[in-house]
């Protein structure tokens, strides 16, 4: 008896599900915002600007959505660039509740059928009445006919009669979005029920790009410069998106700040779409090395460093479109930022990839440097002459197959100079000899008429540099020589620095400094004089 009592009723619950699927609608869900990334624009330091853009049909103004980025405070935005639209309300909630009891919404039919259709796909649980029993059913919803609603899960399906439904949770899609429409010529905003673009913006941690470069040498003039950046992601999935890598870091006061917007907010079922957690994934060796380059000055000492300097951070207080807001190097203010784009980039989260940026034929020179407190070092001097600043980054130096150094190529402003270098030289033979040739005993006496009476000499010494140019070619030498005391005399138009920083009588310090060009063999002896002073014996 009970055998056929089972099968009448799931004879009874097939033919329900005929019926109301045979009724049902088959329109797809519009109302739900599916944003794709479509611009991010990449830091050194770890931060990337994430700019997603979708359409959406909306019902009474609103739409649903279910990306929420953990975005850094003042950074999250969604927002209409149609005309006489604006996004005035963005709601968050760990699922819309809808009741039918003439307080929110009306106890009828039609509301029902209204709510419902808003929720077309989504996964739902309803409340109603069986047989005077308050019970629920939960899963995604199917179909919706005149009499019955269709849930499906993964076990079986549900056929809900329409008119004793009395409430509906949405189980998914946190995120709801209000948009208003002003019409022209008349005073009242009202809710826009049409098809709009949306945007949404927000600023997170877990993406970085690490420059790199390679230079081949061609001839005794000429170099191939290649620069690659390898970008780590950690954050989310990017499809068919435009990638700007940025030299350069706006000033993001609250990067390490969570939105109050997002702040302590959990849906369950929902962490798969959620956005790594500050700070995400990143090689903790990749953070360490740009966090060491990124205090470095720029290479040569030619000019100052744009890259880092905090004189050149433009402020963001709320965070615009920033992708629009950091210009080409071409452009008023371009010495700030320099961003090489990548289009319609695939990089699903937990991958990297390298990219080449570009590949330049550049001009270079030698040459050496020499501080007399150690030893002579080869380098190159790279011109350029390119269209774009060269950001601070790694550097392989190769001529054919040889190897001809690796280290920190620093950060190059157009139409600058910036040096790499090679090695100790060996070819420029050098040496340095001081002698005493003058001194005052008692110049300068401390305490006079005293038990503690103190004397000082004042030593003068005269300095010899000899320099010998064993190169095949002509070459240019940057000689620095520190010394302790006040500087008198340099030959040859050296550069006498004295140490502003160091005045009392026995602290005073500075350096002699000489840039000559020396010939294939030629020998020259640079001299110099200082005073210091010294206790009498």
């Amino acid at each position: 008896m009970n055998k056929i009592r089972i099968s009448v009723v799931a004879l009874l619950t097939i033919i329900c599900l005929g019926v109301a699927a045979s009724a049902a609608e088959t329109v797809k869900n519009e109302n739900i915002w599916k944003p794709q990334t479509k611009n991010v624009a990449v830091f050194k330091n770890g931060l990337g600007f994430f700019v997603q853009e979708g359409k959406v049909r909306l019902q009474d103004g609103w739409c649903r959505g279910a990306e929420v980025p953990q975005a850094s405070y003042g950074t999250f935005a969604v927002y209409s660039t149609e005309e006489n639209t604006a996004v005035d309300i963005i709601a968050l909630s760990p699922g819309e509740i809808m009741e039918f009891d003439d307080r929110q919404y009306p106890d009828t039919k039609e509301a029902r059928l209204e709510r419902l259709a808003s929720c077309k796909e989504l996964n739902l649980q309803l409340s109603y009445k069986l047989k005077g029993t308050e019970t629920a059913s939960a899963g995604k919803l199917v179909s919706i006919g005149e009499e019955y609603v269709i849930l499906e899960n993964a076990n079986s399906s549900f056929a809900v009669p329409l008119t004793s439904i009395t409430k509906i949770q949405v189980l998914e899609l946190p995120l709801r979005v209000h948009v208003a429409k002003e019409t022209p010529g008349e005073p009242e905003v009202v809710p826009c029920n049409e098809e709009v673009t949306l945007h949404m913006s927000y600023l997170l941690k877990g993406i970085i790009w690490v420059p790199e470069y390679s230079l081949k040498i061609i001839d005794e003039t000429t170099a191939e410069l290649t620069l690659r950046g390898t970008l780590y992601n950690e954050v989310e999935d990017l499809i068919d998106t435009d990638v700007h890598l940025v030299v350069g870091v706006p000033h993001f006061m609250h990067a390490e700040m969570d939105s109050p917007f997002m702040a302590g907010y959990a849906v369950r079922n929902l962490s798969r779409n959620l956005a790594v957690p500050m700070g995400g994934q990143i090689p903790a060796q990749v953070m360490s090395q740009l966090s060491n380059r990124s205090n470095r000055n720029v290479s040569g000492g030619f000019a100052e460093d744009l890259e880092e300097s905090p004189e050149t951070r433009v402020g963001y207080s709320s965070i615009p479109s920033v992708i629009g807001q950091l210009p080409q190097a071409d452009n008023a203010g371009g010495s700030d930022y320099t961003v090489y784009t990548k289009k319609n980039l695939t990089l699903r989260r937990g991958e990297r990839a390298m990219l080449t940026l570009f590949t330049k034929r550049i001009e270079y020179s030698h040459i050496y440097r020499w501080n007399t407190m150690g030893k002579m070092e080869h380098s190159l001097v790279l011109k350029n002459d390119t269209d774009t600043a060269w950001t601070t980054g790694s550097c392989m130096a190769t001529s054919g197959y040889q190897p001809l150094s690796e280290d920190i190529l620093k950060y190059v402003p157009r139409n600058g100079d910036g040096e790499l270098q090679l090695t100790e030289s060996i070819n420029i033979s050098q040496s340095l000899s001081e002698k005493e040739s003058d001194r005052e005993l008692k110049a300068y006496v401390v305490n006079p008429n005293s038990n503690n009476q103190t004397s000082f000499d004042l030593v003068t010494l005269t300095g010899k540099v000899k320099l010998q140019n064993y190169e095949p070619r002509e070459t240019e030498i940057v000689i620095t020589c520190p010394y302790q005391g006040k500087g008198l005399t340099a030959s040859d138009d050296g550069e006498i620095v004295q140490d502003a920083q160091q005045l009392q009588l026995l602290e005073r310090r500075g350096v002699m400094k000489w840039r000559i060009k020396m010939q294939p063999n030629e020998v020259k002896e640079l001299e110099y004089t200082y005073e210091r002073y010294v206790k009498s014996l």
